[in-house]
């Protein structure tokens, strides 16, 4: 909706004459100016539709984006980072991988144990109680997107599965290693 000057002279009690029309012209359209403002600013309050504030949302949330990282990821990144609640077991992190778009299956190593292991079963020592592992399986890709993507981006791009690996790094167990296995 945009203010004219007729629409302010409505406001005043007495026909002004002179100069007026010319202020009125001015403040309707600084009027116009704040309103646009105002309306960018409902887009900019949210991760998923942000651009000019992504920085600022980045910083609160600790994340580091990449120099080559699209608008897409990088939005994607923060509204992750705001839904994770945390946990500890492997449907925990099952879900959080297939909620990046990977397909993956947690693998856990079993020491091998008298009575329990059999001919042929890998010979892990107890150290790999604190161990685990990801095998992923796939890895999404981000499309150029009109109302998504900004300029100069790339029309396709992939995470160098560092999203992933970051993510787990950080939430896993404090006490535990995790390693990732690429499955092609």
């Amino acid at each position: 909706m945009s203010v004219n000057k007729d629409t302010l002279r409505l406001l005043f009690p007495v026909e002004l004459g002179g100069d007026h029309d010319a202020d009125l012209a001015m403040d309707a359209k600084h009027l116009d100016i704040a309103q646009a403002s105002a309306e960018n600013m409902l887009a900019e309050m949210f991760p998923n539709t942000t651009s000019q504030l992504l920085v600022d949302w980045e910083r609160v949330l600790a994340i580091s984006p990449g120099a080559d990282d699209p608008l897409q990821y990088r939005r994607d990144k923060v509204v992750r980072k705001i839904r994770e609640l945390g946990g500890l077991s492997i449907s925990y992190f099952a879900r959080l991988a297939e909620s990046l778009g990977y397909v993956v299956k947690i693998v856990e190593p079993v020491p091998f144990m008298a009575g329990w292991g059999a001919a042929g079963d890998e010979l892990f020592g107890d150290s790999v109680v604190y161990q685990w592992g990801l095998e992923i399986y796939n890895q999404p890709i981000y499309e150029f997107l009109a109302d998504g993507s900004a300029a100069g981006e790339m029309l396709s791009w992939w995470d160098s599965q560092t999203l992933l690996e970051e993510l787990f790094r950080e939430l896993k167990p404090a006490h535990t290693f995790v390693y990732f296995s690429y499955i092609i």
